[in-house]
């Protein structure tokens, strides 16, 4: 399983009381945060290792925010931009968090995301890493 999915299931309580918090609906929520995992995931995959830990393991989750199709939400969901982007702003810091808490570290997290299929990675990407730090 994917970082992006895992994340969505491990956290779906604390997105969802964060989205109703900001003004979502219950049915708003059921619907926005499928629609954003499955956006986001397609955002990053097959992307740059690098991409994706500069993307996930900024403190400002704008290049997070950046990289992902609002607009491909807004359809999915019926809802307007700005009330996904919203959304998003709101969800970005616990996605973000959880990357970086990852157990599997940032590089299996972002190798996760973008050669979901390819799960071999995970190894030699772990490898190199603790090779250069």
């Amino acid at each position: 399983m994917n970082f992006i999915t895992a994340c969505f299931e491990e956290y779906s309580s604390a997105l969802s009381e964060l989205l109703l918090g900001a003004g979502f609906s219950a049915d708003e929520t059921v619907r926005f945060l499928p629609a954003a995992s499955s956006v986001i995931l397609d955002a990053f995959r097959h992307k740059d290792i690098e991409q994706i830990i500069s993307a996930f393991g900024s403190k400002e989750p704008t290049q997070f925010l950046n990289a992902v199709n609002i607009n491909a939400i807004a359809i999915k969901v019926d809802m307007s931009a700005d009330k996904v982007r919203s959304g998003l702003e709101t969800i970005a810091p616990v996605i973000t968090q959880a990357f970086k808490h990852n157990s599997d570290g940032m590089v299996g997290a972002a190798i996760s995301i973008a050669w979901e299929e390819k799960k071999d990675f995970l190894g030699v990407a772990k490898d190199l890493f603790s090779q250069e730090h």
